[in-house]
């Protein structure tokens, strides 16, 4: 997995289906042209799940970031799909939220694409971490032993093991139907019985309150803040970037750019586009 951390990202949070959102999003953040092709050159676009289900138009969400992925990698860029709790539950065969026609054809897609590394459960940049819904600490320490590494110094293991550690659960999940592991697990706060939340289930108030989360800096989605302006906590250590692109939430457009150390949430609000900094350090 190559370190990207010196190159622009740009992040997305949960989509939901709302297309127009979504292009709205990506032509502000110049990465597509008026044809809607690639045009971010060497530019990290990470979405970070939930593309799916209750706005107007699913599968030209996924259409569309399918074809960017391939377009951004022939410009030298890339573009990392991440699995969020909604693709998950159609990987495991519950169609429970499903709003769109062609379901069986999509989750056929979302099957192959995590097969393939083009949709992937965890994303690093060498000094963050990309999930869905936040890595907690009592799941890494579960991670950390299957790896057999030190839980009480994850400093001596590089993000991207750790990374490569949740993809390869994940492929194996998508492999044999099982999804026992803790990745998976759902919390209570979300009708589970799991005694917290894997990186697609896990709630943002859950995670900052977790003690040693903060630890590892991460960037994730799946908990909408309802409001033009992204929730986070311990000095910028935990980002949540789902701001409610769907207009069940409000319909508010924004995305993150992050550039090394530097993190600006750019948002739209009152029909003007605006950039607030993310305070990082502890």
């Amino acid at each position: 997995m190559r370190l990207t951390r010196q190159k622009r990202h740009v992040c997305i949070g949960d989509v939901h289906g709302e297309r127009d959102g979504l292009v709205r999003i990506l032509k502000r953040a110049r990465l597509v042209n008026k044809d809607l092709a690639w045009k971010g050159g060497d530019t990290i676009l990470v979405q970070t799940g939930d593309v799916i289900d209750r706005g107007p138009d699913s599968e030209g969400c996924v259409e569309l970031l399918r074809n960017l992925q391939l377009g951004a990698q022939a410009a030298g860029g890339q573009v990392i799909r991440l699995v969020g709790n909604h693709e998950l539950m159609i990987l495991e065969g519950n169609f429970a939220y499903v709003d769109f026609e062609n379901r069986e054809k999509v989750g056929q897609e979302l099957r192959d694409d995590v097969l393939t590394g083009r949709l992937q459960g965890a994303f690093t940049d060498g000094i963050r971490l990309f999930t869905h819904a936040g890595l907690r600490p009592k799941v890494l320490g579960i991670l950390l032993k299957e790896m057999e590494a030190s839980a009480s110094s994850t400093r001596n293991v590089p993000l991207h093991h750790i990374t490569a550690r949740m993809n390869q659960i994940l492929r194996e999940g998508v492999q044999s139907g099982d999804y026992s592991h803790p990745i998976f697990w759902v919390d209570p706060e979300r009708g589970g019985t799991d005694p917290a939340g894997g990186i697609f289930w896990g709630d943002y108030d859950e995670l900052c309150d977790s003690p040693e989360a903060w630890r590892i800096p991460q960037i994730f989605g799946h908990t909408p803040a309802g409001e033009p302006e992204m929730m986070h906590c311990w000095n910028g250590a935990l980002v949540d970037i789902d701001l409610g692109i769907s207009g069940v939430y409000g319909g508010h457009l924004g995305y993150l750019e992050v550039r090394g150390g530097s993190l600006r949430a750019i948002t739209l609000d009152n029909g003007k586009w605006a950039a607030t900094k993310i305070p990082q350090g502890t």
